[in-house]
C-alpha cells in the first residue's frame, strides 16, 4: 500500500490538518482541500486506509475542479501528484518535528 510508511506514526505528529492543491491547475493556489488528520491514530492499519483514502478523495475533488473539461487520465496524473505532493508535507513537517526534539536533547547535552 502506497501509504503503508505511515503506521507506525500517530497523528500527534502530524498537523491536524494538510493542505491538497490540485497538481495541474492553471491557478493552484485558487484549488485546494484540506485534510483532517487529528483524529487518526496511524500505527492503526484502519486509520492509515483512513489517510488514504481522504487524500484520494480530496485529489480527485481539487483536480476535477481545477480541471473540469481534462480526459480521465489527466485527471489521475493530477490526483497522482497532488497526493506526492501531500506526502511530501507530511514528510517535511514529521522531519521539522523530530528535528526540534533533536535540538532540545541536544541542547540538554550541552547544559552541564
Amino acid at each position: 500500500m502506497l501509504f503503508r510508511r505511515f503506521t507506525t506514526l500517530p497523528a500527534a505528529c502530524l498537523a491536524s490538518s494538510l493542505t491538497l492543491a490540485a497538481a495541474h491547475a492553471e491557478d493552484l493556489d485558487k484549488v485546494s482541500a484540506t485534510v483532517s488528520v487529528g483524529d487518526l491514530n496511524l500505527s492503526q492499519p484502519s486509520d492509515d486506509r483512513i489517510l488514504a483514502q481522504r487524500l484520494a478523495d480530496a485529489a480527485k475533488s481539487v483536480c476535477q475542479e481545477a480541471n473540469p473539461d481534462a480526459s480521465p487520465a489527466m485527471l489521475q496524473a493530477c490526483a497522482d501528484a497532488a497526493i506526492e505532493v501531500a506526502l511530501t508535507e507530511i514528510q517535511d513537517r514529521l522531519d521539522d518535528q523530530v528535528d526540534a526534539k533533536l535540538d532540545v536533547i541536544r541542547t540538554s547535552f550541552a547544559s552541564p
